[in-house]
């Protein structure tokens, strides 16, 4: 049982190093010839009307992130200025009381 099951494995093995779509293929000579090849059939040209598309879409998706992200940044800094304004009001209730108790401790 466990000879078929190596045999298996090992065959398995040896058919996916064989097989077209192997690691092997990945070299750099071998997917540079492969886009090469791919670019002259029909089928992976674009027409000028979706290649205006792709970038429209590309520029549509890069001011939307722009968008996001000074949302986020005007978030933030919202948050900041709220915790800069609550910190000086604490200094601020912090400074009466220290004054009230010391007017206290002089009378």
């Amino acid at each position: 049982m466990k000879k078929i099951l190596s045999v298996l494995l090992l065959s398995s093995a040896l058919a996916a190093c064989t097989s077209p779509n192997s690691v092997g293929n990945l070299a750099i000579g071998d997917d540079s010839a492969a886009i090469k090849a791919g670019r002259n059939r029909p089928e992976a040209q674009l027409s000028r009307a979706e290649l205006e598309q792709h970038r429209r879409q590309r520029t549509n998706v890069s001011e939307e992130l722009a968008l996001e992200r000074e949302k986020r940044n005007n978030k933030q800094d919202g948050i900041r200025s709220t915790m800069g304004t609550v910190g000086g009001g604490l200094l601020l209730l912090n400074g009466v009381v220290g004054t009230i108790s010391n007017i206290k401790h002089t009378f």
